[in-house]
């Protein structure tokens, strides 16, 4: 636990059981600069339940093996150790492909003499159920963000994320203030976030999870003096939605959103947003939600984003939306409110004249370095971010690219 590799604190896996976790379980509060330590049930990783939720394949990590597979992880039969199917094999069992294990470096088999060793006292919690607020269905459930061992898009966190938080303050004021001017009436509108390619549903974990935690902290706190406001209006104001054409992202995204504890205020949507009449129909709330029960969208939309999804007719027909006040007027194909935010990440040139010497994506799936800021260009928006920077992995540059409707 204060071991190092490569000038870095190692993040723990637990593997066992949220019961055995719930019961006694290591900790990372000892040090400020503490490895990350994350409850993943070996049971969830082997389902694919959870398994998104496990670093990528180029960070290290050490585990937790449980118990009950220590004998089976040090036998002289690999083969039949999951742990070690899951982890170390380089072909997949399934498909029998190749494949690049992952980077276990570490690994700390459960004992009992374990939880009684001195010089690992003070990592170790005990019966913290109430603390964790168990949760029969799916694990634990936390008012805060749990530990993370994967990262959204930086678009996602130092773009987006700051606007969603601008966004609740100031729905939330306005709705003290009608409070405090009126009878009293609470306000429940919903405001909805769009996820368009939205994948494993990990970015929209992110924001719905620190949203909510900005809410509870940063907002109903605030309100704690005025008692009016703070029992009346605690409606959360966002819904988060990720829009796929993937027939199995629903079954990824849900318990990922379950098991994170913000399955209430996300939804996923089977949509093709090459067929621009089914997209438009779902802007119009003319269809529902693909989840366990039909829910229909009928809210202000606040937020639309893509990270590594490209749609260039979806991108130009929504550069083309007019606003509320043009309907009557000028009946649009697509209407956005004022105020509406546009966030694009996606692989970008870094110059008008740069070339794209990679052989993924493809450079037809590529963007020109002023290809988004041409197309949102109009007296309808305004450009608030045009960056590049670099993925971090391979050396390929994104475009960090933001604009809001004004008109």
């Amino acid at each position: 636990l204060d071991g190092y590799v490569n000038d870095g604190v190692l993040p723990l896996v637990d593997l066992r059981s949220y019961d055995e976790f719930n019961k006694i379980h290591l900790h990372n509060d000892a040090y400020d600069a503490a490895p990350l330590i994350v409850n993943l049930p070996l049971a969830t990783l082997i389902s694919g339940e959870r398994s998104c939720e496990l670093p990528p394949r180029h960070v290290e990590f050490a585990i937790l093996v449980p118990n009950n597979y220590a004998d089976k992880f040090v036998s002289s039969d690999k083969s039949q150790c999951s742990i070690h199917n899951l982890f170390f094999a380089a072909k997949s069992s399934a498909t029998q492909q190749s494949r690049k294990p992952w980077l276990v470096r570490q690994v700390i088999l459960e004992s009992e003499s374990l939880w009684k060793e001195d010089k690992i006292l003070k990592f170790i919690k005990r019966n913290t159920d109430a603390a964790y607020g168990k949760n029969s269905d799916s694990g634990i459930t936390h008012s805060r963000p749990l530990p993370r061992l994967w990262k959204p898009d930086p678009l996602v966190a130092y773009g987006i994320l700051p606007l969603l938080k601008d966004c609740i303050t100031n729905l939330c004021n306005k709705c003290t203030k009608a409070i405090d001017s009126s009878s009293g009436a609470c306000c429940t509108h919903q405001y909805t976030v769009l996820d368009l390619g939205s994948g494993a549903g990990r970015d929209i974990c992110y924001l719905a999870e620190e949203t909510k935690a900005y809410y509870h902290t940063a907002i109903l706190q605030q309100q704690h003096q005025q008692q009016q406001s703070m029992t009346q209006n605690k409606h959360f104001p966002l819904h988060f939605v990720g829009i796929d054409n993937h027939k199995g992202s629903a079954k990824r995204c849900i318990p990922l959103w379950k098991n994170r504890g913000v399955d209430h205020i996300t939804s996923s949507q089977l949509l093709d947003l090459n067929k621009l009449n089914l997209v438009n129909d779902f802007f119009e709330g003319r269809n529902t939600i693909d989840r366990t029960e039909s829910v229909k969208i009928n809210s202000t939309i606040v937020c639309l984003y893509a990270v590594r999804f490209l749609n260039r007719k979806l991108f130009s027909y929504i550069a083309r939306s007019a606003s509320d006040t043009e309907i009557e007027t000028n009946p649009p194909s697509l209407c956005l409110p004022i105020g509406t935010i546009v966030a694009i990440s996606h692989f970008c040139k870094p110059t008008q004249t740069s070339e794209w010497n990679f052989d993924h994506p493809k450079e037809s799936n590529v963007l020109e370095r002023t290809e988004l800021s041409t197309l949102f260009s109009g007296a309808q928006w305004t450009v608030i971010k045009d960056d590049i920077c670099c993925d971090g992995d391979h050396g390929r540059t994104l475009i960090q690219f933001i604009a809001r409707k004004i008109a």
